[in-house]
């Protein structure tokens, strides 16, 4: 398993129904396929294309693919899908939330 850290990138487009989609990379290196399991903060409503997050990049060792994975939306994944005039507001408070303990309880009815 060979793993890149840290790379940065906005999320392109989002299967909200499938629950993956693919983070263009910064870099230029290309697109990467993300699942909504791997978000550190936030959650699959979250997932909006534009969404800029950090995260680093792992090979699959089943698949040969890659994939990304400790993905960290930027913007505090605040204000859910609602209008841009919330969002402002949810950035500054959902950094500091987002990255908290609450991990764990956000998988639980999994």
């Amino acid at each position: 398993v060979t793993v890149n850290m840290s790379c940065s990138g906005t999320l392109k487009k989002y299967m909200e129904g499938k629950g993956f989609g693919f983070i263009e990379n910064r870099d230029g290196s290309g697109d990467v396929f993300v699942h909504f399991s791997q978000l550190n903060n936030g959650r699959s409503e979250d997932m909006i294309a534009g969404t800029a997050m950090t995260f680093d990049i792992e090979t699959d060792s089943r698949s040969g693919k890659t994939k990304a994975t400790n993905v960290t939306l930027s913007n505090g994944g605040g204000g859910g899908g609602g209008g841009g005039n919330y969002g402002s507001g949810g950035k500054s408070g959902g950094k500091s939330k987002g990255k908290g303990k609450s991990k764990s309880y956000d998988y639980s009815p999994y």
